[in-house]
């Protein structure tokens, strides 16, 4: 029904608004802690609080004891024109936004056809990496060898699936601006944790490897759905320069990141899930009277 789908997209929205808002303001000590690896892992804090926020409630209420709020439902139910334009609205943007980013994606595969965009991973079903036909003449055998490794971890990793879902993400919920933000730091956190993995496997190569970067930066081609060397869209490169200036966090402060990780994804959801309101128990049905039937012995 339509007053479900909105009840459901509203749901979504505030338990989804509520973890971005958390991830965002824990975002920067977890990252100068733990480091970036740490910091991409927190956005699962997002997904999970909103999966929990459509859980069965955990507490039920008699109806004569339950409080009197808000029925969503049957506010929806009582304005069935107005529920429906709200459904065609959303379903209208969700088509344009879907659209937008078609458009941007096939711009730059056409670009890419011409040995004009890359480096870059492109594809959901079976990615594979685009590069440049200057690829070998703009970047020297151990500059290659840093951009392959980092490709390398994003497909290890499944990060052009995960980019895909995220842009799915973008277009449904595409009026609710945090969701936006919230995408633009997880592909910057996301290139973040890859800068990291790659450093680790090449300590020594810091300096080639920033150098690497800014001179993509010269070349960069906006990618809509993807993995890119640099991130599509206007990238704050200073932060990924920065981020190499400093030195790694110890692993065994890494493995305490990643279980704080955990307990907060998992407390934001556990919230999610208390908060909602407590299921109403409909009373029983009514017992219909036994029968009670005379019997008189004749004799």
């Amino acid at each position: 029904m339509i007053s479900d789908l909105l009840l459901i997209l509203l749901k979504l929205n505030l338990a989804a608004g509520a973890a971005v808002v958390l991830v965002l303001a824990l975002r920067g000590p977890i990252l100068k802690t733990f480091g970036a690896r740490a910091a991409y892992a927190l956005w699962l804090a997002v997904p999970l609080t909103a999966f929990a926020s459509l859980l069965p409630a955990l507490r039920s209420v008699p109806a004569h004891l339950a409080p009197r709020t808000p029925d969503l439902r049957g506010l929806f139910e009582s304005a069935p024109l107005l529920s429906a334009l709200a459904v065609l609205a959303w379903l209208l943007g969700a088509a344009i936004f879907a659209a937008r980013l078609g458009v941007g994606q096939r711009r730059f595969m056409r670009k890419a056809a011409k040995g004009q965009a890359g480096p870059a991973i492109v594809g959901f079903l079976d990615p594979r990496l685009i590069l440049p036909d200057d690829f070998a003449a703009r970047f020297t055998p151990q500059e290659q060898a840093l951009i392959r490794a980092h490709e390398r971890v994003h497909l290890d990793r499944d990060d052009p699936r995960a980019n895909a879902v995220l842009a799915a993400l973008q277009c449904l919920f595409w009026y609710n601006p945090l969701v936006h933000m919230a995408a633009s730091r997880i592909r910057l956190d996301q290139e973040l944790a890859c800068d990291a993995v790659v450093v680790a496997r090449f300590p020594r190569e810091r300096r080639r490897y920033a150098e690497t970067m800014l001179k993509s930066q010269l070349a960069e081609q906006p990618l809509p759905v993807g993995c890119t060397w640099l991130a599509s869209g206007r990238h704050p490169l200073e932060a990924r320069i920065a981020l190499l200036r400093r030195p790694a966090p110890p692993s065994d402060r890494q493995l305490i990141g990643l279980g704080l990780i955990t307990a907060i994804a998992l407390l934001a959801a556990g919230i999610a899930w208390s908060a909602q309101p407590p299921r109403i128990q409909q009373p029983p049905p009514p017992k219909w009277p036994t029968p009670v039937m005379n019997v008189m012995l004749l004799r």
